[in-house]
């Protein structure tokens, strides 16, 4: 197939004083060749050691054939096996995309960056083996490339092996994110509330938030604002709550309106960050004293409210004492804690220590209750009462 360019600066060096020139429909405009594929060189045969040695695998390429000279930006894909399996929805993909992309046919790849996904793919498939470093394994490698700046000239290479690659430790200087947030068409303002979520008490790197999403509605989230992360940043995802969760256009899209708590993991992967993403029912319990039960039981779970704007409601206390709340996800209860600081706006636990109760922090921070009374609390505006 090929396609005419009109206004193609980065290609063939038309500067902005030429761009008239340069935007003409003329028959000596570039014509481009979609080149469906390259050539990738098999590289020296060696033993590369990514560990100690920090050796250097390169790699030389020949551009695709488009016709013309044009910049054009490779990525760089390795695998353990001589195909390359695209992920289903029931397995990861056999194959890792090194996070640095290159502008060069001479490719010098990254040692720690190489080794981390090369040591990720090996336990992918020894997930019985502990011990890793010092093993040699077959690598296999391709290129993908595009035409810089743009999604044109898609090529992939052909695929090449590197016999004996020694598997390094892991090690990583990246120290888990301590904020997250969540931004997108059902949080706040549409796409313009960066809404904080709740630190996981003595889990770095481990959040959660209670959100109502409507049917369809889409979200991104990130390490501070503007930090635009997608469906496809998320290693894992986990629907407990049935919320029908897709990809649509880069965004994370949830199926089933109402209310979810949103549980993240960002695990340290060498130099960057895997993600787990939880949906779970948006259950609520009190526990302790005024309930005379410290376990999740069902008598004592709030009603969940069917839209945006409702309560959650708990059932009638059993006796006085100071209220002990958390929501339910996969972890202990105490880490998932809040309470209602002044009697009136949700207080989270994070990582306060709050080891004989909420007076630890201040009286302020603790809601006596007297039997008979209910809790209500409205996650969509972080308020709560007792009466």
């Amino acid at each position: 197939m090929k396609k005419i360019l009109f206004p193609i600066l980065l290609l063939v060096g038309c500067g902005l004083p030429l761009l008239t020139a340069c935007n003409t429909d003329r028959d000596d405009n570039p014509t481009l060749q979609e080149a469906e594929t390259f050539v990738l060189e098999t590289p020296e045969d060696n033993v590369y050691d990514l560990g100690e040695a920090q050796d250097t695998i390169v790699l030389n390429c020949v551009q695709p054939a488009y016709g013309f000279t044009a910049a054009t930006t490779y990525s760089v894909q390795v695998s353990l096996n001589e195909s390359f399996v695209d992920a289903t929805e029931e397995a990861e993909a056999n194959y890792k995309t090194l996070s640095t992309t290159y502008t060069s046919t001479s490719i010098a790849l990254k040692s720690t960056e190489l080794n981390t996904a090369v040591v990720d793919l090996w336990k992918q498939a020894n997930p019985e083996a502990d011990a890793y470093i010092g093993t040699v394994t077959s690598v296999y490698f391709r290129l993908t490339a595009v035409i810089t700046g743009s999604e044109l000239g898609s090529s992939v290479s052909n695929v090449v092996k590197v016999s004996q690659v020694k598997l390094g430790e892991v090690v990583s200087t990246l120290e888990p994110p301590e904020a997250m947030y969540l931004v997108g068409s059902s949080i706040g303002t549409a796409w313009g509330t960066w809404q904080p979520m709740v630190s996981v008490n003595g889990l770095s790197g481990e959040f959660w938030s209670m959100v109502y999403f409507d049917a369809g509605a889409e979200f991104k989230f990130g390490k501070f604002e503007q930090d635009w992360n997608g469906y496809s940043n998320i290693h894992q995802f986990e629907d407990h709550a049935g919320a029908g969760l897709s990809d649509n256009g880069g965004n994370i899209k949830v199926d089933k309106a109402g209310w979810y708590i949103v549980y993240l993991v960002a695990a340290v992967n060498g130099e960057e960050y895997q993600y787990t993403m939880s949906f779970y029912e948006p259950n609520v319990y009190v526990f302790g004293n005024t309930v005379g039960d410290w376990n999740y039981n069902e008598a004592y779970k709030f009603s969940v409210p069917e839209d945006k704007s409702g309560s959650f409601v708990s059932p009638a206390l059993t006796a006085a004492g100071e209220v002990r709340m958390c929501i339910k996800a996969n972890t202990d209860w105490w880490r998932l804690e809040f309470t209602l600081k002044d009697g009136e706006t949700i207080f989270y636990r994070e990582n306060n220590a709050v080891n004989n109760g909420w007076t630890d922090l201040g009286a302020e921070y603790s809601l006596t209750a007297n039997p008979g009374q209910k809790i209500s609390l409205n996650f969509a505006d972080g308020t709560g009462t007792l009466d």
